[in-house]
């Protein structure tokens, strides 16, 4: 049964999903978050921008707040800002007792983050008198409540060309009869909305610090993944005589939807960055295959530092040379992941 882009964004049980995807995958970022924490306080920005933030599990956030910025988070999924800043708000302070990053601001701070604070916070305590702990997580907060900020974006981080290609897929495949009309309607919507632009809302030239955390890698993904569903749902499992046709021609998709989305993202990252402003990215190089025993170049990650040398200069500096590329363990799989400060071509 075909599923329509927006549907296909909502994630079923999202906050089990995202409880989830929070509580197994999160002690694997620390080390990324480390870095983050480090290139924060190198910067010093005092506008931030997270690109695919999700749900804040390779986010410093407590350190963006601490910095005094004002702070975009930025997904397409529904809810999972929100879900992960509720997760983000609270620590572990000495002792093991709840600690809030926002209980610690000025009250005039802390009441742009959360329209419940009450006041000054007792010595010796971490929490302000509001706070109500969630009874099988006690390090978040019931009566935490979001104020302006940080803002909260649910867009897309491609000026909006994997979004137009997303809604698309439907219409072009209404009347396809194979797999082979299928990819030739696909190609052309790839063109189509190369037409089209849909940016952030976000000014022109006035971030200090972009950070695309994780993400470029994953323009492999989506939207790619959906258009072969819906196309294996409408036209069911293509037949031996197309499957070598198939094999080279989703490829050809899959790379052409990858470095448009990765352009456009560049663009995007380009427009809203102030002068002397920079950007943080990092993204699988390397994967490591466990059934073959090596590690192998994630496709078109070599056509992704093209793009990225067009429109900016390697800060090489920045980032401490041991976290330059990092491993990166979850689950059975393993990466490399290459972390980078780009700063704005000026030649």
């Amino acid at each position: 049964m075909a599923t329509s882009w927006q549907e296909y964004l909502r994630v079923p049980q999202s906050a089990h999903a995202y409880r989830n995807c929070h509580h197994q995958c999160r002690p694997a970022f620390e080390r990324q978050r480390g870095i983050l924490r480090h290139v924060v306080q190198a910067t010093r920005p005092k506008v931030v921008v997270c690109l695919g933030a999700g749900v804040l599990n390779d986010i410093p956030y407590s350190t963006l707040v601490e910095s005094g910025a004002t702070i975009h988070l930025v997904d397409w999924l529904p809810g999972a800002i929100d879900w992960g800043l509720g997760q983000s708000v609270i620590r572990r302070g000495n002792g093991g007792s709840p600690d809030c990053v926002y209980c610690h601001l000025n009250e005039a701070c802390a009441k742009v983050y959360c329209r419940q604070f009450l006041g000054a916070v007792a010595p010796g305590r971490g929490v302000c008198d509001q706070f109500v702990p969630k009874p099988d997580e006690p390090f978040v907060c019931v009566a935490f409540e979001r104020g302006e900020q940080p803002i909260i974006h649910e867009r897309d981080v491609t000026a909006g060309y994997a979004s137009a290609f997303g809604e698309g897929v439907l219409k072009v495949l209404r009347d396809v009869g194979s797999w082979r009309q299928a990819l030739r309607q696909a190609r052309a919507l790839a063109k189509r909305v190369g037409r089209y632009r849909d940016s952030l809302d976000i000014p022109d030239g006035r971030t200090d610090l972009v950070i695309s955390s994780m993400l470029v890698s994953q323009f492999e993904h989506e939207p790619y993944e959906y258009f072969s569903r819906q196309a294996a749902a409408l036209l069911g499992a293509p037949t031996p005589q197309e499957e070598r046709y198939l094999r080279t021609a989703l490829d050809k998709l899959r790379s052409t939807l990858l470095t448009d989305q990765v352009s456009r993202h560049c663009d995007e990252i380009h427009r809203m960055l102030a002068p002397g402003g920079r950007c943080f990215v990092s993204f699988e190089l390397f994967r490591f295959d466990p059934h073959l025993g090596r590690w192998f170049l994630v496709k078109e990650m070599h056509k992704v530092l093209e793009l990225l040398a067009r429109r900016f200069d390697f800060n090489l500096d920045v980032v401490p040379e041991p976290d330059s590329l990092t491993r990166f363990q979850s689950g059975d799989g393993a990466s490399a992941v290459l972390s980078l400060v780009l700063e704005p071509v000026t030649r």
